[in-house]
């Protein structure tokens, strides 16, 4: 069965459409709204530019903007990083491209065409990158780029490259490159359209309402009228769940983000085994495993989710997966020994 492991991001991605499609709803709704509000009186007036400026404008624009992001995420990571892209139509010209780039275009090609990708996608090498990495982006299976660092086509064997292109291959046929945008989107949207209107209400009117009622439900309860001061304090604890509701959702959906990025490193090694071979594969991440990793400083947040391997510290305590991106290199390798997600 083609493209075995991509159902799971197809029902990420219908959900991240469908949250971006009532946003963009939210959006103009709120704008209309705002723009009606601004001949019903001066009152009204500043309600309605609440409206305008702090829902309808930001929604709209985070709309656009995310779309713009998804469908330029391979010429705006040719732009930001520094990237050599190889083109497979002049592989065969004497002295522009090496031996070595020559292969890695060649292998891709050929995992590709192996995998059932509709198209190659673009290959490029990142330089001046020492630590031997590896990732892929794209909006599509047929509009997607794979890039290997310097560092890894130095430090690894021919085999061992293969299989780690293999493993980006596989997150560009699971959809894991849509997903991961579409689910980064999402976050940023969250905070920014979802949470504007309330971090002006609830946090800076807030904090004085609750202060208010705690010292209203202090006074009830010296005077012995428990009633109201029961009421009062449940107040405050409403507005104390409001104002932490922002900083919860985040988390949330940074867990989310998390436990997606660990999931679809397993079924991309799988993938990376199926195309060259267990032995291939488990060889690469050991050998990453072994070679000191220094992330760059530029964008490290953003790059986490995309590389086949980030910095991480010897797993200690119970809830110390909650706070990577992906899962440690051994329960990677016992993942494949064991054929977990091979199918």
């Amino acid at each position: 069965m083609k493209f075995r492991n991509a159902q799971g991001n197809i029902a990420v991605i219908a959900i991240m459409m469908l949250f971006c499609l009532s946003v963009f709803g939210y959006g103009v709704y709120a704008s209309y709204y705002g723009l009606q509000l601004f001949q019903q009186g001066a009152f009204n007036f500043v309600i309605g530019l609440f409206f305008l400026g702090c829902i309808g404008i930001p929604s709209i624009y985070w709309v656009i903007t995310t779309i713009y992001k998804y469908f330029a995420a391979v010429p705006s990571c040719i732009n930001q990083r520094k990237l050599r892209v190889i083109n497979p139509l002049l592989i065969h010209e004497k002295g522009l491209y090496s031996d070595v780039e020559k292969g890695l275009c060649t292998a891709v090609q050929e995992l590709a065409r192996a995998e059932g990708l509709p198209k190659t996608p673009v290959v490029a090498i990142e330089l001046c990158d020492e630590n031997p990495n590896a990732y892929a982006v794209g909006a599509t299976r047929s509009y997607a780029m794979v890039v290997a660092t310097t560092g890894l086509i130095k430090q690894l064997n021919q085999r061992q490259v293969a299989a780690v292109m293999a493993h980006e291959l596989g997150h560009i046929a699971n959809l894991d490159t849509m997903a991961k945008t579409l689910l980064s989107a999402a976050l940023d949207g969250v905070m920014l359209i979802l949470f504007t209107p309330m971090l002006l209400i609830v946090w800076y009117f807030g904090r004085f309402a609750a202060l208010l009622m705690l010292v209203a439900g202090l006074i009830y309860g010296l005077l012995g009228n428990w009633q109201h001061a029961t009421g009062f304090f449940v107040g405050v604890l409403v507005w104390t769940i409001l104002m932490m509701l922002p900083t919860i959702t985040k988390f949330m959906v940074t867990l989310l983000t998390f436990w997606h990025s660990r999931w679809r490193e397993y079924h991309a090694d799988a993938v990376a085994a199926r195309l060259t071979s267990v032995d291939d594969m488990v060889s690469a991440l050991a050998v990453l495993d072994r070679l000191p990793f220094q992330p760059p400083k530029k964008n490290k947040e953003q790059m986490a989710t995309l590389w086949i391997r980030v910095a991480m510290n010897e797993e200690v305590g119970t809830f110390h997966w909650l706070k990577h991106t992906h899962p440690p290199i051994h329960k990677r390798i016992e993942a494949l020994r064991r054929g977990f997600y091979l199918r």
